[in-house]
């Protein structure tokens, strides 16, 4: 997940560090609705993910967008947890 949190972190322009799972829609003033849409479609594009519009609104934190896209991966593509 420490990868996902560094993607993360240059999309907000924050410091990884400052990430957790439970990092949260609105916590910090970059993450408005605006950059929601742009991080939803920035996961798309590096993950090779499909998130459905009608899914988007209910991504509140970075452990259930992760969650997706472990989810959504093959498992050919799936990260080991010790690889974190």
């Amino acid at each position: 997940m420490k990868d996902f949190f560094e993607f993360v972190a240059g999309i907000f322009s924050v410091s990884a560090e400052c990430l957790s799972a439970e990092t949260a829609y609105g916590q910090f003033p970059q993450w408005d609705s605006v950059m929601h849409l742009r991080l939803m479609m920035e996961i798309e594009a590096h993950y090779g993910v499909d998130i459905p519009l009608d899914e988007i609104p209910h991504m509140k934190t970075l452990g259930i967008v992760w969650h997706k896209i472990e989810g959504s991966l093959p498992d050919h593509g799936r990260l080991d947890q010790q690889s974190f």
